[in-house]
């Protein structure tokens, strides 16, 4: 068998093996991959995760793989995340990989969790099946409770192309949902450009090639793709040592229309998030975000030699009484890491 063939073969056993899973039933969901929505950096929380031309950092992948940049210095960040009244709890650990000559790299990794989920299918006294019915009840005796947990990984890169920034990623994700399991797989795009001074025009397709999660059960949820229009200014006063910086995202879902949108283009739900964020001496900085969930976000960022501390504040969604969310991030230069290391090993 020549190498060719053998290469071919190879190829096919991994295709076959990638796509045999998909021949079960499939559905298509609005509320797939949850598990990379609304997570990140206390920053990009605070700013309501407008900055599809604005990300900065290793977490940038999330929103637009383009904005990862080789002139900033490289870091790790660590966010954790309490949403809900701490209902629901988030890790995230963001690392800027190894550069190369013509592109920057990004491993991110995202732990989610929510413990005592209560089932009450197996507590209905007319054991009707559904609550629908007005006449059932649940009984408080025969309610059980269940875990759930999701682990991500996320790999993007960037690059110039002429004008345009360039980048992608590539997404695995694992979900237990109590006794059930599934996995999943998704792929993102993005491109930046700045047109003119102190501008800078970001766009990105979350899912492009449809994302999927295959359960144990044999069922397939899909996830039609998401694009986010962006802008992002920015406006120096040194005489007040002052910078500030605006942002504003269009978020248009191909999967249809939902309760949450501002308003529809066809049958495409479309969502405005915008931030501004107000920096003093490049050490403090004040951060208020609009979107359409939550009504607004708000936090702040303190910057020091070895990095930045940042915190954000959500409001419960509207209309809801889910309680409030807080986030809290660490960013750490990795410069600031070797120096550290170089003290202690004298």
């Amino acid at each position: 068998m020549n190498s060719r063939t053998s290469s071919f073969l190879s190829w096919l056993l991994v295709l076959g093996t990638w796509l045999f899973p998909l021949m079960g039933e499939s559905v298509w969901v609005k509320y797939g991959n949850q598990v990379f929505r609304g997570v990140g950096d206390a920053k990009a929380i605070a700013l309501s995760e407008s900055g599809v031309a604005a990300a900065t950092g290793p977490l940038a992948i999330l929103w637009n793989p383009a904005r990862l940049s080789g002139e900033a210095p490289r870091s790790l960040v660590y966010a954790h995340q309490e949403r809900f009244a701490g209902a629901v709890t988030f890790d995230i650990l963001g690392v800027d990989l190894k550069e190369r000559p013509n592109s920057s790299w990004s491993l991110v990794v995202i732990r989610e969790a929510v413990q005592g989920i209560p089932r009450t299918t197996d507590a209905l006294l007319y054991e009707t099946g559904s609550l629908d019915d007005p006449t059932e009840r649940v009984l408080s005796s025969n309610v059980t409770f269940f875990n759930q947990s999701q682990w991500a990984g996320v790999v993007g890169f960037a690059a110039d192309r002429g004008e345009w920034r360039l980048g992608g990623n590539a997404k695995m994700l694992i979900h237990q949902l109590g006794q059930y399991s599934g996995w999943g797989v998704g792929f993102d795009f993005g491109a930046t450009r700045s047109f003119f001074p102190n501008n800078l025009f970001g766009i990105s397709v979350r899912d492009v090639t449809t994302s999927w999660i295959v359960w144990d059960s044999g069922t397939i949820e899909r996830i039609a793709p998401e694009v986010r229009i962006g802008d992002a200014h920015n406006l120096s006063l040194e005489n007040l040592s002052l910078q500030i910086n605006a942002m504003a995202t269009a978020v248009l879902s191909l999967g249809g229309k939902t309760r949450n949108d501002d308003f529809a283009i066809g049958s495409i739900g479309t969502r405005v998030r915008a931030g501004a964020e107000v920096v003093y001496k490049k050490n403090l900085r004040i951060r208020v975000g609009r979107n359409p969930l939550s009504g607004y976000s708000a936090g702040l960022g303190f910057g020091f030699d070895f990095g930045e501390i940042d915190y954000a504040f959500v409001p419960s969604p509207l209309g809801t009484v889910l309680g409030s969310s807080h986030y809290v991030s660490l960013n750490l230069k990795f410069e600031a890491l070797h120096s550290l290391r170089s003290k202690l090993g004298r």
